[in-house]
């Protein structure tokens, strides 16, 4: 092979791979820039774990010539032709994670999660339904919100600690593959068989660390207590400590099972395994920012369907299920056109056997030729358009039916027949579901040339392994198999459904010292009549604060006064009029105003129940005792912060010395005042309150310190005590902000 030729090789393979990169650019907005960046990371190391790593384990290997036909040789067209099949093929084959394997993590792990929860009230002191009660989520934006800001901040510090430990599962996680394998008897398929089984047990074991990760993310709390966090650290500490050792036994065992049954050859496919393993991980965690809010929003509202579950559904008016049904059967007439389009007409006239044949890995036959390869690449790429569609357009009908209703879990009961018929068609022959077997391949790069171009051009082409399921491998495979396209579309919908809306929270008193807080989100449609005369849905009504294209100065003074009103947002049963007449001409006056955008209209999302408190003074206080910030909620409630800072010195080094506790104190209890205390690497926060401890102030006080120590961490680093750096107004903005009750 000329330097010349590797030379070429080299530079045309790389220029798709830059050119992807050019977008980045010419992306204004930094979340949209981020989240390409991180798109393109993903592809980068996909390309380079699924069609570069392949090299390595065939350099012993003849590359397969792609054969030219007669009139083909020196055809430009034909092998530009090839260049974009094939990578666009390895950018469908890398979308089929977001868009196929982590919608089934996502969705998956809220249920797990509400199983730890449920383990937890069970050991809590007094009934479950009591300890549910007392569970509240500090969770107020919406999921576009929450995608934009983590996008934007660009923070990996959780993304890291989830990699590591996904990686020191790996070695287990192989050997009991092989076990597993070995078992079901599929050992002369190992190679395909473990590859395509090792995805499946990746989206497993990434389904139950995120299912702990979501504990800690959702901000769950009980009694005023982020147990998620405590979860999450005893959980990630005892899977370090036991797992690490586990691991190195687990490599060496399977190491010497391969000595002792002369397979070396398997270790380099092996090394290429954990290659793949460790590629889906970072895939995942590229996606964590985008797809974790809409699994923290299935988690809540699956704890507050529980713990409301004993009352009465709210009944969904008649017109609007047929609305849900009409938009559930444009989604089946449009993926049944699709289908007979893509599978009656394009794909049987690219599934010739000799296509098929040529692209198998161990022993293609015919000789592949360069125009078969290329079929083969849209072959693959049709195959992901099937996913493609089945996702996104018939999620987006879905997401339009459920604008009409006002009880999403309802809306998807009524859906769920329809993506359970369409998944049978995305995933594949149902016979095979029957017979228990599978028919899946799996994709991987083959060393190949053609001379296409004038000169040898090497490139890695699409080549596929046998990668069935039989036996103890298929059950195992079962749920993931089946489940995968309906999760899909599900989680797609969600994202589509509450992409463009906007999140609030309300706090309304309730008796006693007891107040409700409700998450509300914008709607999209105006409530029908019948709804609006029913009130079953406790609709808030706002004004906008510029209502785009709308001018007031010629509006009756009703509107006027009716706008003035909404000021301050207004529950909508609360400002209808008794009337019949005049409720009719309200609800008309309403529907003007806004389709004139001048009011947003909010529904209820979610809500939980606390108890209010009085906050009194917070103090911030160095890790050696020194007080650093104080700032008191009510003039005469501020204490002497040099007495408070000595006080806490002493208390804590009390107890650590009289408990040998490596727990730090969270709260101390005196009579009717109750202090918080919460931590960070060079100070504490300690909130001083009347009342029973509640997230809705610990909350707060865990963000200001966050916030503190990142606005002084220079300073607080070496401090020399000086608190002319504290003295600044903005930090009693901070606190005015951060604690401020809706």
């Amino acid at each position: 092979m000329a330097f010349i030729d590797i030379l070429l090789t080299t530079i045309i393979n790389s220029i798709p791979i830059a050119i992807l990169f050019l977008p980045y650019f010419f992306i204004k907005k930094k979340a949209l820039s981020n989240l390409y960046l991180r798109i393109y990371a993903g592809i980068l190391i996909f390309y380079l774990i699924y069609w570069v790593l392949p090299i390595i384990f065939q350099v012993r290997d003849t590359p397969i010539e792609l054969e030219l036909q007669s009139g083909e040789e020196g055809d430009l067209a034909l092998g530009i032709g090839y260049i974009i099949s094939h990578f666009t093929a390895l950018l469908t084959s890398f979308a089929s994670y977001p868009f196929a394997t982590l919608p089934f993590i996502f969705f998956i792990s809220p249920f797990i999660s509400m199983i730890i929860v449920w383990n937890r009230l069970r050991k809590e002191e007094g009934t479950i339904q009591n300890n549910l009660n007392l569970i509240a989520y500090q969770v107020s934006e919406s999921p576009s919100k929450r995608i934009r800001e983590g996008l934007i901040r660009n923070d990996w510090k959780r993304e890291k600690e989830i990699l590591k430990l996904l990686i020191v599962l790996l070695p287990v996680s192989l050997y009991l593959l092989q076990v597993i394998i070995k078992i079901s008897g599929t050992e002369a398929s190992l190679q395909s068989s473990l590859g395509w089984f090792l995805e499946i047990l990746f989206v497993y074991i990434a389904t139950f660390i995120f299912s702990i990760e979501l504990l800690f993310s959702s901000q769950i709390s009980l009694k005023g207590k982020f147990f998620g966090e405590r979860v999450r650290e005893q959980t990630y500490k005892s899977l370090y400590t036991v797992g690490v050792p586990i691991s190195i036994i687990s490599l060496l065992l399977f190491v010497a099972d391969n000595i002792s049954s002369n397979s070396l050859d398997t270790l380099p496919v092996i090394i290429y395994f954990f290659a793949y393993f460790i590629m889906a991980s970072v895939i995942f965690i590229l996606f964590l920012k985008v797809f974790e809010p809409i699994s923290i929003l299935i988690f809540i509202k699956l704890i507050d369907w529980w713990r409301n579950r004993q009352k009465r559904e709210k009944s969904v008016e008649s017109n609007n299920k047929t609305y849900v049904a009409l938009y559930g059967a444009i989604a089946i007439a449009a993926y049944f056109l699709y289908y007979l389009l893509i599978g009656g007409l394009i794909i049987p006239q690219l599934s010739d056997k000799a296509i098929i044949d040529s692209a198998n890995f161990i022993s293609p036959t015919p000789n592949p030729t360069l125009v078969n390869s290329i079929n083969f690449e849209i072959l693959v790429i049709l195959g992901f358009a099937n996913i493609l569609v089945s996702t996104l357009v018939i999620g987006f009908i879905i997401s339009r039916g459920l604008k009409y209703i006002t009880n999403i879990r309802l809306g998807f009961y009524i859906y769920l027949p329809i993506l359970v018929l369409i998944s049978v068609f995305v995933s594949g022959d149902i016979v095979n579901w029957v017979m228990g077997q599978t028919d899946e391949f799996w994709i991987t790069g083959q060393t190949s040339f053609t001379s296409v171009f004038g000169f040898d051009f090497f490139i890695l082409r699409s080549a596929i392994f046998d990668a069935e399921l039989v036996g103890v491998t298929y059950i195992l495979s079962i749920p993931y198999l089946f489940s995968r396209y309906i999760f899909n579309v599900i989680i797609w919908s969600l994202l589509i459904h509450y992409v463009g809306k906007e999140f609030k929270s309300k706090n309304i008193k309730l008796e006693e010292d007891f107040v409700e807080k409700i998450v509300f989100s914008t709607i999209s449609e105006f409530p029908s009549y019948n709804d609006y005369i029913q009130g079953k849905t406790s609709y808030l009504i706002s004004r906008k604060e510029e209502a785009v294209g709308y001018d007031t100065e010629n509006e009756r003074e009703e509107i006027l006064d009716l706008l003035k009103s909404m000021e301050t947002d207004q529950f909508l049963n609360k400002i209808k009029p008794d009337d019949n007449n005049e409720k009719r001409r309200f609800y008309f006056t309403l529907k003007y105003l806004y389709r004139n955008r001048a009011i947003e209209i909010w529904k209820p999302e979610y809500s939980y129940k606390f108890e209010q408190v009085e906050k009194q003074g917070l103090y911030i206080i160095y890790d050696d005792g020194r007080g650093v910030f104080n700032y008191a909620f009510r003039s005469d409630e501020i204490q002497d912060p040099g007495l408070v800072s000595g006080m806490f010195s002493a208390i804590t080094s009390f107890v650590k010395e009289m408990t040998k506790s490596t727990e730090v104190l969270k709260k101390i209890d005196h009579g009717d005042i109750t202090i918080l205390l919460e931590y960070g690497s060079k100070i504490f926060g300690a909130l001083f309150i009347k009342g029973t401890e509640s997230s809705e102030v610990r909350a707060p006080l865990k963000e200001f310190v966050q916030k503190f120590e990142q606005k002084y961490g220079e300073v607080l680093r070496d401090w020399t005590g000086a608190l002319v750096h504290f003295k600044d107004d903005e930090n009693n903005k901070l606190v005015e902000s951060i604690f401020e009750e809706d």
